[in-house]
Formats: C-alpha cells, sequence, structure tokens
C-alpha cells in the first residue's frame, strides 16, 4: 500500500485549519479509542469515496519527546480491509477483525511520550482521512466510548485540535462539511 506517500504528502497539514494544501484529497476522519481492557481501537469515518486501509507511523525529533536518535519517520503497523471502505468501521489496531487484515503488526507495547499518527488512505493515494494523532499516555486516559480525533479550533480542543468525544460527537464531527 503506498499510503505512506499520502502520510507524508499531508503531513502537519491536520493542524491548519484548512486542508487545500494537501496533495490526497480527504474523505473523512481518523480517530481512536479503546477497549474495556484498554487495547487500542482504530475508527474512521468515511464521509464520500472509499479508503482500502490504514497505516499507523511515529514523527521523528520533535515528536513528544523524542532525541536525536529518533530523527526517521517509521511506520509501526499497517492494516487493510477486505473490501473498500465507506461509512463508519471500527477494528482493534492489535489483532485485527472486523473486515480489518493485519499486514503490519503494530509493537505490543507503544513507547512513552512518543506521538502515534493513525489515517486511512486508499492503495492508489486518492483518498485519506485527517489522521488522529497520539500518546500512550493520552491512549491510557481514553474510556471505552471515547474518542479521540481533530477538530482544530473549536471549544474543548487541546491546543493542537485535537478532542475527546462520544462515537456520535465524532461521527458528526467528520461530515459536517459535506
Amino acid at each position: 500500500m503506498r499510503m505512506r506517500n499520502a502520510a507524508a504528502a499531508c503531513a502537519g497539514l491536520a493542524a491548519l485549519s484548512s486542508l487545500t494544501g494537501c496533495t490526497v484529497p480527504v474523505a473523512g476522519l481518523t480517530g481512536v479509542t479503546v477497549t474495556e481492557d484498554g487495547r487500542p481501537v482504530g475508527v474512521l469515518m468515511v464521509c464520500h469515496d472509499h479508503v482500502d486501509g490504514a497505516l499507523l507511523y511515529t514523527d521523528g525529533v520533535g515528536s513528544a519527546g523524542g532525541t536525536a536518535e529518533e530523527s526517521e519517520s517509521e511506520d509501526v503497523g499497517r492494516w487493510s480491509s477486505s473490501g473498500p471502505v465507506t461509512g463508519f468501521v471500527s477494528w482493534p489496531l492489535a489483532t485485527g477483525g472486523d473486515g480489518w487484515r493485519v499486514d503490519e503488526a503494530m509493537p505490543a507495547a507503544l513507547r512513552p511520550r512518543r506521538a502515534y499518527h493513525l489515517f486511512g488512505g486508499t492503495d492508489d493515494d486518492s483518498w485519506s482521512t485527517v489522521d488522529v494523532s497520539f500518546t500512550p499516555e493520552q491512549l491510557a486516559a481514553l474510556a471505552p466510548g471515547q474518542v479521540r480525533y481533530f477538530a482544530g479550533e473549536v471549544r474543548g480542543a487541546d491546543a493542537d485540535g485535537y478532542v475527546t468525544g462520544s462515537v456520535a460527537r465524532f461521527r458528526a464531527a467528520a461530515c459536517r462539511d459535506d
């Protein structure tokens, strides 16, 4: 899957209020939640068109405490769907399932204070979803049913534009401009 190109093309654009500079059109929004036992779950809301899979990667230096030895961005997980993904979907990141196959297993333990980014995309880089950024500490603070996602400059968002809300709020936020 060539989605890594989409990530590179759109890196940092989620922090902007407009996505017009992105070379890969946005088809929806990505979020992350957890199971009852704290395992991470990917969440996508595809508002139009489709995506084929998802990618989890880390930043280099400057990512939530990164060091000079961590200067390279690194893919740390990859999933593909059994068919085109449209609408709302979720899947356990550790095991796949619900129509999702693990192509590259993510690490059993995420590195503390390291920023991770998850997004959905197509095999041909024609569509992607706005990524969600999180640290293991932010993931641990989530309760089942709470979704962390990018919302921009809205009331309740953190300094980077991320909010935590219900699944219903995530779904509504994803397609509000469509």
